[in-house]
């Protein structure tokens, strides 16, 4: 009798160890990230939030991850607007995700006339011309350069130097 128990008391030992363990179910999550024009995305991210594992599209947009179902996916690039996709428990194979562009709105950029530029231009021009003057050189020569050549009015208000004002304006005064 007692062999009988401990023959009986293993097998009910054995029943309780040979419980199914609770392994998470996997899936092949795979499909095609494109624009709304069915442009492909090369480069965004898709970042699992359960195990935070990132897997990035290739130049046709083609992803391929394991995942669980239930899992988020998070949809992620620069000029992309964010978007969570969810794996289902039987995922479509090759499937197609439409991406909408993010937005971004920019301050407007103010840009100055051609006229209020060469206007200054002409002001620093002649401060110059007279800071020259003080230091003892009047230039003699002017460039006649044009910066445009489809305008005959503009003129280059540049300056030539050549050797000998060189000479002459740093020779030492006496």
């Amino acid at each position: 009798m007692r062999p009988i128990a401990v023959i009986l008391f293993c097998f009910s030992a054995f029943h309780v160890f040979a419980q199914e363990e609770n392994i998470p179910k996997t899936v092949v999550f795979d499909g095609y990230l494109l624009l709304e024009d069915s442009i492909p995305i090369e480069g965004a991210y898709l970042i699992n939030y359960r195990d935070m594992k990132i897997v990035a599209t290739n130049s046709n947009g083609y992803f391929k991850m394991n995942a669980q179902p239930g899992d988020s996916l998070m949809i992620n690039h620069l000029t992309l607007s964010p978007q969570v996709v969810h794996v289902p428990d039987f995922p479509i194979k090759n499937q197609k995700i439409r991406v909408e562009y993010r937005t971004y709105m920019i301050k407007p950029v103010v840009s100055n006339s051609y006229q209020y530029q060469m206007k200054n231009f002409e002001k620093n021009m002649q401060k110059m011309y007279a800071e020259l003057r003080n230091l003892g050189y009047h230039p003699s020569r002017a460039k006649t350069i044009r910066l445009n050549p489809y305008n005959p009015d503009e003129l280059d208000p540049g300056l030539t130097i050549g050797l000998s004002d060189l000479f002459r304006l740093f020779k030492r005064k006496r």
